[in-house]
């Protein structure tokens, strides 16, 4: 998938000063390995839908499913559809 230069500074831009346990590879991937998320009526937020969630660095285990908070998979979920 080919996106645009502003999407491409943009997730650059989410990038720089995270760490990332699985080093990006939702990005890095060209969006084809990403982890599982439904988008949750309440405010936007994600659910996730990984079995490890809880192990995950931007989950937040509050209610089932935790909610996502990585920035990267965000943007990806809200601007793309994944």
């Amino acid at each position: 998938m080919e996106i645009t230069q502003e999407h491409a500074s943009r997730l650059e831009e989410l990038m720089m000063g995270l760490e990332c346990p699985k080093e990006f590879i939702c990005h890095k991937s060209g969006f084809t390995r990403l982890c599982k998320v439904r988008k949750s009526g309440k405010a936007g937020f994600l659910e996730c839908l990984e079995s490890d969630a809880r192990s995950c660095q931007f989950c937040l285990p509050f209610g089932d499913p935790p909610v996502c908070l990585c920035p990267v998979r965000s943007y990806i979920a809200a601007e793309f559809g994944k």
